[in-house]
């Protein structure tokens, strides 16, 4: 079964919860995020994607993730683009970029 981007919306807000409220479940994806999501979701993760878990650290307030580097030559769409961002299934953490899970 693939993923599309709702599955995706959708899984990540159920294994945010999930992982705030279960301690067995966070071990597992802090371990093993491929297979722990696989198991929670039904769906299998393709081996070749990687998913990194970062645990949130409460001696930091913030958590930023930098894009690829883009070299010395950006163009002003580009930059434009990295400076607005959005906050995919993939990207920041749990609640609009500000690292905070909310219930």
């Amino acid at each position: 079964m693939s993923w599309t981007q709702k599955d995706m919306e959708k899984s990540y807000q159920d294994l945010l919860l999930k992982a705030v409220t279960d301690a067995d479940f966070r071990k597992e994806l802090l371990a093993d995020p491929n297979a722990a999501i696989s198991k929670a979701t039904g769906k299998e993760i393709p081996a070749d994607y990687k998913i990194r878990i970062i645990e949130q650290d409460p001696a930091y307030q913030a958590t930023f993730f930098l894009p690829e580097f883009a070299g010395e030559e950006v163009s002003e769409n580009e930059l434009t683009a990295m400076a607005g961002g959005s906050c995919g299934a993939n990207a920041c953490a749990a609640n609009g970029c500000a690292g905070q899970v909310t219930k």
